[in-house]
């Protein structure tokens, strides 16, 4: 954890800042999440023909705390765009590749990490897995946050819960 809460600090307040900042939010949490499984309601009730693709407001959850919210968007053609909520002035949007497997959707971002001078830190991988709710407005699922040094070795590791509401503009 204190490696952790290291490189949250050391990042710089961008797309990596903000994974970093998810890793130390989990850091923080108490408690380890219950990760959701394959035969829980939400893979259970989705609509047949529902898709992932649009505009949603989500949450990441460790525990029982928020560690970050965020705004994403799934374009049709694989793509994913992630606005996190932090500040903007020194690049807050991420993005990534997605596939649909099945009853799930499967999402990888690769970014690069900095810190306040410029040094290359490493990188970041999210990946989520998520399955539709009811009629396609909501999605459940989980996450992994990996940390990896600038030679490529793994650092840590965080799991946890993330859930989605679709945004829609009626």
């Amino acid at each position: 954890m204190a490696l952790i809460v290291g490189l949250s600090v050391n990042a710089s307040a961008s797309c990596s800042d903000s994974l970093f900042g998810m890793a130390a939010g989990a850091a923080s949490a108490q408690s380890q999440s219950r990760l959701m499984q394959p035969d829980s309601e939400s893979f259970k009730d989705n609509d047949e023909h529902a898709s992932i693709v649009g505009f949603w407001y989500v949450r990441f959850i460790v525990g029982d705390q928020t560690i970050q919210e965020a705004y994403q968007i799934w374009n049709a053609g694989g793509t994913e765009v992630h606005n996190p909520n932090v500040d903007p002035r020194s690049g807050n949007v991420c993005l990534g590749a997605w596939k649909h497997t099945g009853r799930t959707y499967k999402l990888a971002h690769r970014v690069w990490s900095y810190d306040i001078n410029g040094n290359f830190m490493g990188t970041v991988h999210l990946s989520e897995t998520l399955a539709l709710g009811k009629h396609g407005n909501t999605h459940s699922g989980t996450f992994t946050l990996d940390i990896y040094d600038p030679s490529g070795n793994f650092q840590a590791q965080v799991t946890g819960r993330v859930t989605g509401e679709r945004i829609s503009a009626e």
